[in-house]
């Protein structure tokens, strides 16, 4: 058989197969207040270490995360006002919940502005979002010193046994 018959059965057997998982680009716009957060300097050479956790809303018309409940917790370290984040982010529905560690980058400019932005994996998910799967970019800036929004967008997949119409 030739390479390009067998490449088009390969194809025409894919095609009837049960439907992989589909990629399914989401995104939303949040507000956050922080719950509370800590400083301590480590090393020397002026680094310090914030822990915070913060709580808020999420704002995606048409997603099924829209008014979610965002939970945050991460430490930043800094010098100089500028440095790495990590944390997690937790979106709670009445249906369900995803969580993503994060990793970024945080910066404040020369008026005091903070901003994060940076990158997540969901690796958790459970009730109507169980086996969700998914990674995107998020970003954020502080509107004041307890209070920041974000925006955020990434591309999901749900398990293939959700998105599968064979019982």
């Amino acid at each position: 058989m030739s390479y390009t018959i067998r490449a088009a059965l390969a194809a025409a057997i894919a095609a009837t197969s049960i439907p992989a998982a589909q990629a399914m680009p989401m995104g939303g716009s949040l507000t956050a207040q922080v719950d509370g957060q800590s400083a301590q300097p480590i090393g020397r050479g002026g680094q310090i270490r914030l822990t915070k956790t913060a709580t808020g809303t999420n704002t995606g018309p048409g997603t099924p995360l829209d008014g979610a409940t965002v939970r945050f917790s991460d430490v930043a370290v800094l010098k100089d006002g500028q440095g790495t984040l990590k944390g997690t982010i937790t979106f709670v529905t009445p249906s369900g919940s995803t969580t993503s560690p994060y990793t970024g980058r945080v910066a404040t400019d020369a008026s005091g502005r903070v901003t994060a932005e940076g990158a997540f994996t969901t690796t958790k998910a459970t009730g109507d979002f169980a086996g969700l799967k998914g990674r995107g970019t998020f970003s954020v800036a502080f509107t004041s010193p307890t209070t920041f929004t974000g925006q955020w967008q990434g591309d999901f997949q749900a398990s293939a046994q959700r998105t599968s119409r064979r019982e």
